[in-house]
């Protein structure tokens, strides 16, 4: 595999991951919690988002590129 297709392959990575991650935190967060932890609201601090945000940042940002130069590595 060369360095344009891992290239590619990371940018979209760098998409997908916070989306599922925040859908992950969605999800664990309506789920009932019993004892000390008690039944938590939904919500994210500044701090918590900044991770997410930066690397969905980082893979749209990336991606075209990628594809431009994936598509510059296939022509003949």
């Amino acid at each position: 595999m060369n360095r344009k297709k891992i290239y590619l392959i990371a940018a979209i990575v760098c998409i997908m991951l916070p989306v599922l991650g925040v859908l992950y935190a969605i999800w664990d967060f309506h789920q009932p919690k019993t004892g000390p932890v008690g039944d938590g609201k939904f919500h994210f601090h500044i701090h918590e988002w900044i991770p997410f945000i930066s690397t969905f940042l980082i893979g749209v940002l990336n991606l075209p590129r990628a594809i431009k130069l994936y598509r510059r590595r296939s022509e003949p």
